[in-house]
């Protein structure tokens, strides 16, 4: 961990005081810490995205199961329909190279499916308590609200990448001149002489955006090798790069097009977007695509439009 995650490692805390509550019968105190403690570790998950975030929030979700149906009379129904809730929002981003921003719609509307029919069912089964039928409903709540927010924010991507991008294959890549993250200004012409993979990004607020960016930082001496250079462009101040990098401990450079012109000339660009649960920009805002130059400037690699993310999976690039 590059910083301290603060409400994450609170949500420590609340775990363990849960945890040591059990063995003495608290287990309504218990249970409302388990919830705390869920929302405390999710409110740092689209800050970070790591798997500190994904281990407590699993913890958190299986100690609420465990507080609210022991001692476990019948199947655990409620604790798998928690677990099933807990999966809506992050299971995309734990396996993104699989999923991508938009490959499989279907992912969070089934969990979510199973979550409330086990809750539903779980509960008529068992003859429930109103803590059995009350407890869940704050993570079963916020699961169908981000599978809403997830399928929206899907849908806009596809629509604004439908038809390809500007740039193409085998065309000249259109020069850029932008701040980095020391606020020392980059532009394109004065790259020449290595490859360079030039990586869009949606802000410092997108979840996928950190997976992506930890996993070209993992495969860098792999493009080192072939000698190209990583490069980000995103919509954020100079600042806010600065912290995203370090808070990441990614290496590249991250450049501030706070205006989206590059964005634009590159037709990787949103110019209406609506996302309650994420920082929006008043002229919309970039679409996740990358683009491989080469040395003379000519565009030799193109990220898929109908797959949004798929450029997560550096080997795509590696043959070209």
């Amino acid at each position: 961990m590059a910083q301290i995650h603060k409400t994450t490692t609170l949500a420590v805390l609340l775990f363990l005081t849960a945890f040591v509550l059990l063995f003495f019968n608290f287990y309504l105190i218990a249970a409302i810490l388990c919830i705390a403690e869920f929302f405390s570790a999710i409110k740092e998950f689209f800050i970070y995205t790591s798997k500190y975030q994904f281990t407590v929030i699993y913890a958190s979700t299986l100690l609420l199961g465990f507080s609210v149906e022991f001692p476990f009379n019948s199947f655990p129904y409620l604790t798998f329909s928690l677990l099933f809730a807990a999966s809506v929002p992050i299971i995309r981003f734990i396996f993104f190279k699989i999923f991508s921003y938009t490959a499989y719609p279907w992912l969070e509307p089934l969990l979510l499916t199973l979550s409330l029919m086990l809750w539903i069912f779980g509960n008529i089964i068992v003859k429930a308590t109103w803590q059995q039928w009350i407890f869940p409903a704050p993570l079963i709540l916020f699961a169908c609200a981000q599978a809403y927010n997830l399928l929206n924010d899907a849908q806009q991507m596809l629509k604004g990448s439908r038809g390809g991008y500007k740039v193409e294959i085998g065309s000249p890549a259109p020069d850029f001149s932008l701040p980095d993250e020391q606020n020392q200004t980059i532009n394109l012409a004065s790259l020449k002489g290595r490859h360079l993979l030039l990586i869009f990004v949606r802000g410092d607020w997108c979840p996928g955006c950190h997976m992506m960016l930890r996993t070209y930082e993992k495969n860098k001496n792999k493009f080192n090798e072939k000698n190209v250079l990583i490069m980000a462009i995103g919509p954020d101040p100079v600042g806010v790069n600065k912290e995203m990098l370090k808070k990441l401990g990614t290496a590249f450079n991250i450049l501030s097009d706070e205006n989206q012109q590059t964005a634009m000339t590159y037709g990787v660009q949103l110019s209406e977007y609506k996302n309650n649960f994420a920082e929006t920009y008043d002229i919309g805002i970039p679409l996740p695509a990358s683009f491989l130059i080469d040395k003379a400037g000519i565009v030799r690699y193109v990220s898929r439009p109908d797959r949004v993310g798929e450029f997560l999976n550096p080997s795509q690039i590696f043959p070209v």
